[in-house]
């Protein structure tokens, strides 16, 4: 290996401090003959490759002196291709097949899944109604609790299917989605469902 010659002669310690740092960087682990005159300067520099860990061996040649160190072992470097940190992971979004938690009484089942509703992650991408969940949407104090979501920025979907076969004709034929919700395609949701991508209650 060629050994490279840095000469530190009319410069202040900083900047001799500066070439060999930037040296360093580019050749790391090459043999170095460094030259200097002024001993404040070599004691600094010296004590700077001490500190990297690079060995010097001091040369006296008159009032030069010279500073031979030895090739060293090159730093290992990350691949060019290294894989970026994983992702934290999604938020799913949340479905609702039922209008009630059950078994046990109902009452008390709808109350428990509407205050569970209230603890959504404010980033949930959408609460999906299907099946007998749509039920809620006659229901006052549900249809309150699906508008809090929406007011936190969590959109409340209603299934196409389900609110057809539940007859209960709100928000059918205007576009705008059952009781002003969002009307949702089935296959959606029902993706999700089949490859465990949602929450289901």
């Amino acid at each position: 290996m060629d050994i490279l010659t840095l000469e530190l002669l009319d410069v202040t310690v900083f900047q001799a401090l500066l070439e060999l740092r930037s040296l360093l960087a580019e050749q790391p682990g090459a043999a170095l003959r460094i030259l200097g005159e002024d001993e404040m300067l070599r004691i600094n520099v010296a004590g700077f490759l001490e500190k990297q860990g690079r060995v010097a061996r001091l040369v006296q040649q008159g009032p030069q002196w010279e500073l031979l160190v030895a090739a060293g072992a090159v730093p290992a470097s990350l691949p060019a291709s290294a894989p970026p940190a994983p992702a934290p992971p999604a938020i799913p979004p949340v479905l609702l097949l039922r209008s009630a938690f059950a078994p046990g009484d109902r009452a008390l089942g709808r109350r428990l899944l509407l205050e569970t509703l209230s603890h959504l992650d404010s980033g949930t991408p959408w609460m999906g109604l299907a099946h007998q969940a749509v039920e809620l949407l006659e229901d006052p104090l549900a249809v309150a609790a699906f508008e809090a979501l929406q007011a936190r920025g969590i959109p409340v979907r209603v299934s196409v299917a389900s609110l057809a076969h539940a007859c209960t004709g709100a928000g059918t034929g205007d576009g705008t989605g059952a009781g002003g919700f969002e009307l949702m395609a089935d296959a959606v949701w029902q993706k999700l469902l089949a490859r465990g991508g949602v929450t289901v209650l």
